[in-house]
């Protein structure tokens, strides 16, 4: 993977344009700073929120109560304490591009991300599995139409993972409004120093 220029990330006529230049110019300088072997970019149906961030998917809890008639199981949201991959329906991936360095070969990366399963299921979905030296990345779609957009980053480095979350809206100017696991001021940052 010798990318020179822009990455190619398949952005359409949803995406607004301010939107797309900052998200680039942010993937290109994490692949010059981070020097990955391997990259996935899937891009997801619309907006998604920061509660996407390490998220795991559901599991069943038991549920006790006095009253009847009792509800003995609950399906309830839960973060995993090793990182999985963000349980989104795949019927909401627009697009998964994968770039390996030439010469990696690693067949758990060759899978896409998405798959269909049960929720419960995707507590074994763990992303150091699929790389160990990534970035995985979610870029929304729709940014046009929502005047804003998300931009969600996985960096696997051995057993170190660090995830973050930016939502980027038009406020004037495209910006960065709100991040988790990383200040948006580093964001900016690290998108004006690609261009």
């Amino acid at each position: 993977m010798q990318l020179k220029g822009k990455m190619n990330i398949k952005f359409d006529d949803t995406d607004a344009e301010g939107f797309k230049e900052l998200v680039e110019a942010v993937v290109d300088n994490l692949i010059k700073t981070f020097n990955p072997d391997e990259i996935s970019v899937v891009r997801i149906k619309n907006w998604f929120d920061h509660k996407w961030l390490n998220y795991s998917g559901k599991r069943i809890t038991k549920y006790n109560t006095d009253t009847y008639p009792s509800i003995p199981f609950v399906l309830e949201p839960y973060w995993n304490e090793e990182i999985t991959i963000p349980p989104f329906n795949p019927n909401r991936v627009l697009s998964e591009l994968r770039y390996s360095k030439q010469g990696i070969t690693n067949s758990g990366f060759e899978e896409a991300l998405h798959k269909f399963q049960m929720s419960t299921e995707n507590k074994n979905n763990l992303i150091s599995r699929r790389t160990n030296n990534g970035l995985c990345i979610w870029v929304s779609s729709n940014s046009e139409m929502n005047r804003q957009g998300s931009l969600m980053v996985y960096q696997i480095k051995n057993s170190e993972i660090q995830t973050w979350y930016a939502s980027i809206e038009e406020k004037g100017d495209w910006k960065v409004t709100k991040a988790k696991g990383i200040d948006k001021n580093q964001i900016e940052l690290i998108s004006s120093e690609s261009k």
